[in-house]
């Protein structure tokens, strides 16, 4: 029986160890949602030397971002529709 305490004691303690990390990280972070118009509200379409779109509103809109030390977490759209992108970087 001792050792079957002992045993859920330390698996409580790496449990809480855990989970105390992830919670800090969390805190070392601050979001943004951002809400990239398509095609329809003016983006403007310009083809690359290798054959690829870009809308290059969407993509001067990002860089900018990215300059400020925000990285882009997920995305949310269809092409040419309005795009949601998820974003964060570390606070301070």
């Amino acid at each position: 029986m001792k050792s079957k305490n002992i045993r859920l004691g330390l698996l409580l303690s790496l449990t809480l160890l855990v989970t105390a990390g992830a919670l800090a990280d969390a805190h070392e972070w601050e979001y943004q949602v951002v809400i990239l118009q398509g095609i329809a509200a003016g983006g403007t379409i310009k083809k690359q030397s290798s054959g690829i779109y870009i809308d290059t509103r969407k993509t001067d809109a990002i860089n900018t971002l990215a300059a400020d030390g925000w990285e882009i977490v997920g995305v949310v759209g269809a092409t040419g529709a309005d795009h949601t992108v998820y974003l964060r970087r570390r606070r301070g």
